[in-house]
């Protein structure tokens, strides 16, 4: 049996963090160059790019009926991933059981990463007072050559490798670019140049916002809320009435002075075998 969220548990603003945000990994496995590794009570994506990103091998969330299935998961996860010479991220959320699945993590060599903020908002409430800077103005994706720009600004914002950035791009172009796919990447442009990135995730009647970045000399003039903001009255207007994300420590100031408001911690575990990789 495929894995997916129990549909009893969808319903809440809190969840809707949850279930979009699996469903925009889920996506990409439209992609030949990723897999969707799908169980019972677990859904992975894995690639063979080994820089350590979420975007390149990530658990979004687990649903483990008793410790010793998380821990025989967890055991052929590492196994899978140590064969690959690969990291793996893994996202403890509002859906996640066991909820205290980091100490199964933390047992079997993961180490927490992050904490991040799930979020969400009524469109109705978003706060579309934020200052555009001159000269910036914001576009949908829609050419190859505005999607290595788009790549560009993410591998600088993530400290990716040449190579890595280039694996993100065979991605990127394989998921298309029309106008009716449920996932929409945005690029913000500065006097001309690409400084800022985000994308939209559509799943029902929630919209999910994802990978706002700002180059470092871009940041500070308010173009993370601008670019946002734009993304979102975009949705709005395709009939959206609610926004998710997950923040990070960083984000979490740009999308409470848009309106969002704080719903649930998320964990962020990450493994990597170091020393098999060293040794």
């Amino acid at each position: 049996m495929p894995y997916k969220i129990p549909t009893s548990i969808e319903s809440t603003p809190i969840t809707k963090i949850d279930v979009n945000f699996v469903a925009r990994i889920a996506y990409f496995g439209r992609s030949p160059y990723v897999d969707i590794l799908r169980e019972e009570e677990l859904m992975r994506l894995r690639t063979n790019i080994t820089f350590p990103h979420y975007m390149f091998n990530v658990v979004p969330t687990a649903n483990f009926s008793s410790p010793e299935s998380a821990h025989a998961h967890i055991c052929r996860v590492t196994q899978d991933i140590r064969a690959h010479n690969t990291t793996l991220f893994w996202s403890v959320g509002p859906t996640t059981t066991p909820i205290d699945l980091g100490y199964y993590l933390e047992a079997h060599g993961f180490e927490q990463a992050m904490i991040c903020i799930g979020m969400t908002i009524d469109m109705g409430l978003l706060n579309e007072d934020a200052s555009v800077p001159s000269g910036f103005t914001v576009e949908r994706v829609t050419s190859k050559a505005r999607l290595r720009q788009f790549i560009d600004v993410l591998a600088e914002n993530s400290h990716m490798s040449r190579t890595a950035a280039g694996d993100l791009y065979k991605i990127e172009e394989s998921l298309g670019f029309h106008h009716y796919l449920p996932r929409q990447r945005y690029i913000g442009m500065w006097h001309g140049q690409p400084v800022a990135t985000t994308t939209l995730f559509f799943d029902g009647d929630v919209v999910g916002i994802y990978h706002v970045a700002t180059i470092p000399e871009a940041r500070g003039y308010g173009i993370a809320s601008a670019m946002s903001l734009a993304a979102l009255q975009d949705a709005r207007l395709w009939g959206r009435h609610q926004a998710t994300l997950i923040a990070t420590p960083q984000g979490l100031p740009v999308y409470r002075r848009l309106g969002f408001q704080p719903r649930f911690e998320y964990k962020v575990y990450m493994w990597a075998d170091w020393d098999n990789r060293n040794g």
